[in-house]
């Protein structure tokens, strides 16, 4: 039996962003291990900025959830909150692993 952590997230996108979604995923990726080397060397301004632009591109390409992901990491870096920033890294990674798109 499948639980919700392992069950999919269908996003249905745009047949016309067919050639840029992946990129834009793969990126986000890129982005959860960028975020762990700046909380590291403590450079919230970096994270911050990150996650600025996730909140306003994942409404874009219809990943609302990328968005939301980026307005808490964005909200945790201005207020020095690492614990926030872990668990809003550890959202990006969970939805990245579980979505999936259907180009409509």
């Amino acid at each position: 039996m499948s639980s919700p952590a392992d069950e999919k997230i269908l996003v249905e996108i745009d047949r016309e962003l067919m050639p840029v979604v992946p990129e834009y995923l793969e990126n986000r990726l890129i982005d959860c291990a960028e975020i762990e080397g700046l909380l590291a060397s403590g450079s919230m301004a970096n994270i911050q900025t990150i996650g600025h632009r996730m909140k306003g591109s994942g409404g874009s390409f219809g990943f609302d959830e990328i968005s939301d992901i980026g307005e808490a990491l964005e909200s945790a870096a201005r207020d020095t909150d690492a614990e926030g920033i872990r668990t809003a890294a550890g959202r990006l990674e969970a939805y990245l692993a579980r979505v999936s798109v259907a180009y409509i």
